[in-house]
């Protein structure tokens, strides 16, 4: 899917063009746009590579035609990663009173906009259950990231409020966001970091970048099984999958670990597999392959095993398993 930011600087930037008005501001564009007869609308919808004009005419130009206050704050919503979609139903919220300008303000501000989507919550007990059975985010799932309720309860039941939860995976910032709402301290870095809420660095400079014994919880979500299949694991050079993968998380675990303090927590959470991968080796040979055993990988780092959580999405569509440990 297009990233939406792009897809709106793209069109404004091809109407400058097409009206050759090259100083004219973007609510200047998306208005003289929307003043072109049908036959011309057309051609320009056709120029921007869309094939619909209702998407054009009622998605894009309507989001840039939106005056202030409410329309610069959805318009950084893109900047931010939000889809047309998820901006367009935060609108429709704002205009039936369900949203308060200062709800929104705020929520750009601090970056947690997603969490004014999610009309749902997990019941209030559902954390003290055998198997955790949490709300559906379609927006994290579609992004592989981690469930904003899942995170939550995970910060409330290993952390206390004014610890340090560092999180050297955070992708988009959900442990991050979530940790600074419930008043601890956070740290989020990534390799594809925004370098807002979540450092752009590897985790080979975690301890650089931080110092050693410094968190109270750590979390690590690593891509998964089938991410690594895909993109780093060599079928042809290597047998064991499985192996490379733990292997490789171990690695991963080995930078972040020094910097959680003793008596610290791990959080290892981990979708795992439900279909076998299928690798062909440079012979010809077929192999099939599952998830590694992350129980093992915990047990060579020293770590007290705590517990085990399975959290599965109510829709039956998403599962995470969640590793505790406890660093001596």
């Amino acid at each position: 899917m297009p990233n939406a930011h792009l897809v709106y600087q793209r069109v404004i930037q091809a109407g400058r063009d097409f009206l050759n008005r090259p100083e004219a501001n973007d609510q200047q564009i998306a208005s003289s746009l929307l003043e072109l007869d049908e036959a011309r609308f057309k051609v320009f919808t056709h120029l921007v590579g869309m094939t619909s004009t209702k998407h054009l005419r009622y998605t894009v130009l309507a989001l840039a035609c939106l005056e202030p206050p409410v329309g610069p704050l959805l318009r950084e919503l893109l900047v931010e990663g939000a889809s047309f979609v998820e901006v367009h139903k935060l609108l429709s919220l704002y205009r039936k009173r369900q949203l308060e300008l200062a709800q929104l303000q705020k929520a750009v501000q601090e970056h947690s906009w997603p969490r004014l989507l999610t009309t749902r919550r997990a019941p209030v007990d559902w954390a003290s259950r055998p198997v955790w059975i949490f709300p559906a985010d379609k927006r994290s799932r579609r992004l592989e990231g981690l469930n904003p309720a899942i995170a939550e309860v995970l910060i409330q039941r290993y952390s206390e409020p004014g610890g340090l939860v560092v999180d050297p995976m955070a992708g988009r910032g959900t442990v991050v966001q979530k940790a600074l709402e419930l008043g601890r301290k956070a740290w989020g870095s990534d390799i594809n970091g925004d370098g807002r809420l979540v450092h752009k660095m590897d985790i080979a400079d975690l301890v650089d970048a931080l110092g050693e014994a410094v968190a109270d919880l750590l979390v690590l979500h690593p891509p998964t099984f089938s991410w690594f299949a895909r993109n780093v694991f060599d079928p042809s050079i290597h047998e064991h999958p499985e192996t490379d993968y733990t292997n490789w998380l171990s690695r991963h675990l080995e930078c972040a670990l020094p910097v959680l303090k003793p008596r610290g927590r791990l959080v290892l959470i981990v979708r795992p597999e439900h279909k076998p991968q299928r690798f062909i080796r440079h012979e010809g040979l077929v192999r099939w392959a599952f998830v590694a055993p992350l129980e093992l990988l915990l047990s060579e780092q020293d770590l007290e095993p705590l517990h085990y959580h399975l959290a599965v999405s109510e829709d039956g569509e998403e599962d995470w398993s969640i590793f505790v440990g406890l660093k001596p």
